[in-house]
């Protein structure tokens, strides 16, 4: 809407500002002609009626001054917009402008004189502010359409904030329920809140909805936002008075930040909750992977749905931006009867244990075909396997997806070529216990310290995923490394040896079953048998049988420099990338899962070791 001299200098070119001093940045919402016989009638009129009113008064029969100066008065006490005499040819007379001046001064108001016809002016003036008022109309519509579509953006709260902050030209705050700033567009102004301190907690206390303040040449709006229980303050300052329009917008936009505040709230309560189920489900991947079954199914019965007793495990693997929608599409098609977690080392791994039932085919087949029709999606599951037997199903799953990332339908069942743990576990457990006995028998000297137990659980996830086991374990990288050196000082050797990896994970997996009465204390009698010479040699027929002299070499270079691809790369004299292709070439051919962790690097280790043993002398033997 236009101020009081833009309304006047459009409709009456010759007017003159008797009052320049005074700022008229106050909006004509209206403007009203008040004849000369009415102006003892006008000076008893409410007040209220003339807020933001230009009050025009002919005086081309010259009115008494004490009339005109009641008048001026009542106007000015009303916050009217401004005063504008219109004078006719005949000039104001023996009218004391100066006193008239003066008076509307006080008042911090307008008081304009003009040699002109009064209808013809007003008639001129309320055309104007028709239209004025129908382009407001249009603007505020168009405005309130963005601040909806801005509202509806993931960051909707900044960005109402920032638009109300550009259309009122000042800086807008946002205050939480303790008083602190949570934004602040374009910037945070501290002496203007400290002067109104006490409005603002006025208004947080809820003593008042909303505030005005006027602050010397400028002023402040305090609004709350919200329910009680979520209440915020919001703070709007500018170097003048709010409009109408001003403060239409201000009303408008608080209605969208309350609602847009409401909405996050609900946002961030849900996000929390949906964090404590992730850590949740966490905590029962870690129980099953420390094969700490009954308080795993304590733990998931409270959550829901219970663990079933055999359990087919699968691993999805894809982008990580795609997660979520591998989440809500696994918990569909599994009618809420999977377990379902968000793998805590591969951050674009999702780990299903799906029940073994008479419909288990269903979940393969929604998997399967979910691998299909998804770009860069691959699916490896386990055959079916005992819960208490969790981790060897996710090992499988690990594996048959290592051939499901190299096949057509992206999707593979593990293939079972025998189990050395199960072969060697009757005979090995005296040497198994021996072997670990520096760790397991470990006490710490002080209590913050880790014991055996957590040691051992530490040095489980080491041997699975190297340096992601931080992550599985939830701990930092430092306190893993501090733990893998006191780990190597109990064993008096370092743990970057593959041969020292692969004795310490057979010699783990071997406790873990039941525990045999007698048997070899050294490792080499315990594979001194004839079953184990033939699993060996089952894990190294594929290779045999396609390309020997590439795959075995290969795979043995690989082996002997500890699993390292850049060692390996130079030993073979080939490039890293070239490397890693018969690497990956490999994994298909075995279906077993060689790069990502678990691997099957520690059972080919000895299945090379047992395969160059039972060899004709002269055949190579693990390279160290």
């Amino acid at each position: 809407m236009p101020t009081v001299s833009a309304l006047v200098n459009r409709t009456v070119p010759g007017a003159r500002s008797l009052t320049e001093e005074i700022s008229d940045s106050m909006e004509v919402e209206s403007a009203v002609i008040v004849p000369d016989g009415d102006l003892a009638g006008w000076s008893d009129t409410d007040v209220e009626a003339l807020r933001r009113m230009l009050v025009i008064l002919p005086l081309s029969v010259e009115p008494p001054q004490d009339r005109v100066e009641t008048t001026v008065r009542r106007v000015g006490a009303g916050r009217a917009a401004g005063v504008l005499l219109v004078t006719g040819s005949t000039g104001a007379g023996s009218l004391d402008l100066e006193s008239l001046a003066a008076l509307a001064r006080h008042h911090r108001m307008p008081l304009l004189v003009a040699p002109d016809d009064p209808s013809r002016v007003w008639a001129r003036m309320v055309t104007i502010i028709r239209d004025e008022r129908n382009h407001a109309l249009e603007r505020t519509g168009n405005e309130l359409r963005e601040m909806h579509r801005e509202s509806t953006r993931p960051d909707g709260l900044k960005r109402l904030l920032r638009r109300l902050a550009r259309q009122v030209g000042g800086s807008v705050v946002l205050l939480d329920r303790d008083g602190a700033p949570l934004h602040a567009f374009p910037e945070l102004p501290r002496d203007v809140l400290k002067h109104v301190a006490t409005d603002i907690e006025r208004v947080m206390t809820g003593e008042i909805r909303a505030a005005a303040v006027d602050i010397g040449d400028g002023a402040v709006r305090i609004q709350s936002i919200g329910a009680e229980q979520t209440r915020t303050t919001l703070i709007v300052v500018r170097k003048e008075r709010f409009s109408p329009t001003a403060q239409d917008l201000i009303t408008d936009a608080s209605r969208l930040l309350a609602l847009r505040w409401r909405v996050d709230g609900l946002t961030r309560r849900q996000r929390r909750a949906d964090l404590v189920e992730t850590r949740t489900r966490e905590v029962v991947l870690h129980l099953l992977m420390t094969a700490n079954v009954q308080a795993a199914r304590r733990v998931a019965g409270a959550l829901g749905p219970s663990l079933a007793e055999q359990i087919r495990v699968y691993v999805m693997a894809g982008p990580a931006e795609g997660r979520e929608q591998a989440v809500a599409y696994c918990q569909r098609m599994s009618g809420g009867r999977a377990w379902i977690v968000r793998c805590p080392v591969y951050i674009g791994h999702v780990i299903i244990l799906a029940p073994v039932t008479d419909d288990e085919n269903e979940v393969e087949d929604a998997l399967r075909d979910y691998a299909g029709r998804v770009n860069g999606v691959d699916v490896g599951g386990s055959t079916p396997v005992a819960l208490r037997e969790m981790v060897s199903g996710y090992s499988q799953a690990i594996h048959a997806l290592a051939v499901a990332r190299g096949g057509t339908e992206h999707y593979a069942r593990f293939s079972p070529r025998g189990d050395m743990t199960a072969l060697v576990r009757p005979r090995g457990h005296k040497w198994a216990t021996s072997t670990l006995e520096p760790l397991t028998r470990y006490r710490p000297q002080r209590g913050q310290d880790p014991d055996a137990a957590e040691l051992i659980v530490t040095l489980r996830s080491w041997l699975d995923f190297y340096g992601g086991a931080a992550r599985q374990l939830k701990i930092h990288r430092n306190t893993l490394a501090a733990r893998l050196r006191h780990i190597e000082q109990l064993f008096g050797h370092p743990l970057d040896d593959l041969e020292t990896q692969s004795r310490l994970h057979l010699a783990l997996r071997i406790l873990d079953g039941p525990e045999a009465d007698d048997g070899p204390a050294t490792l080499e009698a315990v594979l001194d048998d004839p079953d184990v010479r033939r699993w060996a040699e089952m894990q190294m027929m594929p290779l045999l049988s396609r390309d020997p002299e590439l795959f075995m070499n290969t795979l043995r270079v690989w082996l002997g420099k500890n699993a390292r691809i850049e060692a390996t790369a130079s030993a073979l004299g080939i490039s890293v990338p070239g490397t890693r292709k018969r690497l990956t070439r490999i994994e298909e051919v075995l279906g077993r899962s060689l790069l990502s962790g678990p691997s099957a690097r520690y059972e080919l280790w000895f299945a090379l070791r047992v395969h160059d043993a039972s060899s004709e002398p002269g055949q190579h033997s693990v390279t160290r």
